[in-house]
């Protein structure tokens, strides 16, 4: 498999070159040294990988300390389809439940308070919301809410219509202010995040290719990255950048001159991106290079780790095969099931793992990057944690399981999922010791 081409935005002249340490306690973790450097406006953050096993000291609590959903009980605590979810600063929290097209309402003991919003098309509505697979190959939240400027909070929602390109901005008592139609001048745009300043991160796809129809093999297509004012408007771009590799597969054998397409195939090299601040953060998981831009378009840092996982190998391919067996109808189903095998019988070794798999940011402004889990490694999640400066702090662990949707100062709120499928919006406590 081919990797994807990087088109370098900056060509590297050091003006300066600093090695940074700092003192640490006897019985804290090593403190890992970096390499700042200046080029161009643009700057350059080297970071090690912290020493394998080791430990920021930052601690996740060891069960939650709230726990909403329930198998059985109101209609209210049965949670569906949860994309998003968040703590407001009165205890509150508020859970993008696209089941049932709403916002819903927490109080800080867990009991259901109230709704905002309901499926429609009118003013305050929500339509078409739920995570799906998108055309660029990503999945995609379409019904998250961060934090907007003057108390508020930034909703990213889409119509009947339209595929999340709808952006509204709601008080913290339920009241809908405005609705911003990102949908402008033919421009099928998805609102991604929200930088501090209020300024909107959408992406618009790019596809080049002569034919609407997916070519046999891997398939990636491209994404534009731009900033849009909080009316709307543009103001910067960021850059075209590699989307989600998808696995087409066409055999006649499958006697009906159809394929398969994996959209999630092993080892997928995808696109992520994350508001750190002001800045926004668009980094294709082909590397461990988080590019960093500012509002008008221009990059302002980049931030490398160093990372040495090994190459895929067949016996990982077919260790990822056991582990994620057809299941339902693929089972089940004669046909499905030789679709299915054929399928990830042709599917090519891949030339590397990701170099990580998740960004999140927290309320101080450090960066948290997921690791890639490779075969048959921990199943807990591990981050490597990142200051504001974006210098390595070390690595944190979070619980299983756990979908985070926030960091706090001192809590994590997330979703996990039981055996049943039964979908449950957590509270983490979350301690920083100060050393």
């Amino acid at each position: 498999m081919k990797p994807a081409s990087m088109v370098p935005l900056v060509i590297p002249i050091v003006l300066s070159h600093v090695a940074i340490g700092c003192e640490a306690p006897p019985d804290a973790p090593p403190v890992p040294q970096f390499q700042i450097e200046d080029s161009a406006g643009v700057v350059i953050v080297e970071n090690p990988r912290p020493e394998a096993g080791s430990r920021l000291g930052w601690r996740v609590g060891a069960e939650p300390t709230l726990s909403i959903g329930t198998v059985e009980g109101s209609e209210d605590f049965q949670l569906h389809r949860v994309d998003d979810a968040l703590l407001l600063p009165d205890g509150r929290i508020v859970v993008a439940n696209a089941g049932s097209y709403q916002l819903l309402v927490f109080d800080p003991t867990g009991d259901f308070l109230e709704a905002w919003g309901q499926r429609g098309q009118g003013p305050g509505d929500f339509g078409g919301v739920g995570g799906a697979w998108g055309s660029d190959g990503l999945v995609t939240n379409l019904f998250w809410i961060e934090r907007w400027p003057g108390d508020s909070l930034a909703v990213c929602h889409s119509t009947g219509q339209t595929i999340n390109n709808v952006f509204s901005v709601w008080d913290i008592r339920g009241r809908h202010g405005r609705t911003i139609n990102l949908h402008r001048g033919g421009d099928l745009r998805k609102c991604r995040d929200v930088l501090s300043d209020g300024t909107i991160v959408a992406s618009r796809r790019f596809d080049d290719r002569p034919s609407p129809l997916p070519e046999k093999g891997i398939n990636r297509s491209s994404l534009d990255f731009f900033v849009l004012a909080g009316d709307g408007s543009p103001l910067g771009e960021l850059g075209r950048h590699p989307g989600a590799e998808i696995f087409w597969y066409f055999e006649s054998h499958f006697g009906d001159g159809t394929g398969m397409g994996l959209y999630e195939p092993p080892f997928q090299r995808t696109l992520r991106w994350a508001a750190w601040g002001e800045f926004a953060v668009v980094a294709p998981t082909d590397r461990y290079e988080l590019r960093a831009y500012r509002r008008d378009g221009s990059l302002a840092r980049i931030v490398r780790r160093e990372n040495d996982v090994p190459d895929p190998t067949v016996a990982d391919l077919d260790d990822y095969r056991a582990a994620n067996p057809p299941e339902g109808d693929w089972a089940a189903n004669p046909d499905l099931l030789k679709r299915n095998n054929a399928t990830y019988d042709a599917f090519p070794l891949p030339e590397s793992f990701p170099a990580f798999s998740a960004l999140e940011v927290d309320a101080l402004g450090y960066l948290w990057v997921r690791e890639y889990n490779l075969p048959a490694t921990r199943p807990a999640p591990l981050w490597t944690v990142f200051d504001p400066e974006g210098r390595v702090q070390g690595f944190v662990e979070t619980p299983e399981g756990l979908v985070i949707y926030e960091i706090g100062e001192d809590y994590i709120v997330g979703k996990v999922e039981d055996e049943l499928g039964v979908e449950y919006v957590q509270l983490w406590g979350l301690e920083r010791p100060v050393g």
